[in-house]
């Protein structure tokens, strides 16, 4: 089947399933003759996926949502997912496509590409085997599977949206212009997949070897739009095989000197208070990354942020020259900081 009439297939398929909802019949014998071919080309892909693909349950914060997508990628339970607030939940759990719900723990993270690396302890022998990736090209249809907008929550079959994959290209989201920074290359997609609880899930080829993973939420603060990208699946291989390093995957401070962010909080409330920001002290790393006096600082490094004595404990061994992510809540917003602690003054 050519790509101009799969394009075709598809096109009578929506049409068709529009005209159905608003009763019209000319078009209903095409569109089901259609809509089979499209079902028959890509229910193997859909099916390998669904089993590889999980819902991921956390914390919601503001309007960020406390439920994400995952892919197995192991069958020790491991499983890759993208960054997020809900991550740092102590209820952090992982659906499996059969129901089952574990508890899961960060095993690592990287920040480059904003992936997480996820355990759970079950044995997962249905897994995204990431070396067999596909050889999919430019123009070639993709199917995106994931939790978009939580339509599953225990064994239910999950989101499947059918797209075309656009173009490979170097991706560098600054800070200030997006809600985190990405510095390397992704899949740009012809698929809405930059929707609520879509982040983590499965692109795969119509035969259900993996492309890559729906990245997190890219919006520019410029113009409101969305980017619909996947992080290639080479790219999640050398994370997951603990090649890829990063600030985040490997913490090791670069000296022995005590590091300073340039962050005060609140007294009112004591150690057991609410991490809100008092002060940024002018010039600070922390006021150079964008921290503001009011965000309510909930995690650092991935680590929850319960309240103040929570925060003094984590940056208590952070070391100058070390590289600090911190996610702060401002009004409705959750954002995502990297802050290079410099020497104690």
């Amino acid at each position: 089947m050519s790509l101009l009439s799969r394009k075709l297939a598809t096109s009578l398929f929506v049409l068709g399933a529009i005209a159905s909802f608003a009763g019209i019949s000319p078009m209903s014998l095409v569109a089901a003759d259609a809509a089979a071919e499209v079902g028959e080309e890509f229910a193997a892909g859909v099916a390998f996926a669904q089993q590889r693909t999980v819902k991921i349950y956390g914390g919601g914060i503001g309007r960020t949502p406390g439920y994400a997508s995952g892919i197995i990628v192991s069958s020790e339970g491991e499983i890759v997912t993208a960054s997020g607030a809900l991550l740092a939940a102590d209820s952090l759990r992982v659906t499996l496509p059969n129901g089952q719900t574990f508890p899961a723990q960060v095993l690592r993270r990287s920040l480059p590409l904003q992936l997480v690396m996820l355990k759970i302890d079950a044995s997962t022998p249905e897994y995204f085997d990431l070396k067999a990736a596909s050889t999919i090209e430019t123009g070639d249809w993709v199917l995106a599977v994931s939790n978009a907008f939580k339509v599953a929550e225990g064994a239910e079959p999950l989101s499947v949206n059918i797209g075309v994959l656009s173009l490979r290209t170097k991706l560098t989201a600054r800070r200030g212009y997006v809600d985190f920074p990405y510095e390397d290359e992704v899949f740009l997609i012809d698929a809405i997949t930059s929707n609520p609880g879509a982040a983590g899930g499965a692109v795969v080829d119509v035969e259900g070897k993996v492309v890559g993973m729906i990245g997190k939420v890219i919006e520019s603060k410029n113009t409101g739009t969305r980017l619909n990208y996947a992080v290639p699946a080479d790219l999640i291989a050398a994370f997951a095989s603990g090649q890829e390093t990063s600030p985040a995957a490997d913490p090791a401070p670069s000296s022995n000197e005590k590091g300073e962010l340039g962050i005060r909080l609140f007294a009112l409330g004591g150690r057991k208070g609410p991490a809100y920001v008092d002060r940024v002290l002018p010039g600070s790393p922390a006021a150079e990354a964008g921290v503001k006096v009011d965000d309510l600082v909930v995690a650092i490094n991935g680590d929850v942020v319960r309240d103040s004595s929570d925060f003094q404990k984590l940056i208590s061994g952070i070391a100058a020259g070390s590289e600090v992510t911190i996610d702060v809540k401002r009004r409705n917003e959750l954002l995502q900081l990297r802050v290079t602690a410099a020497p104690m003054r």
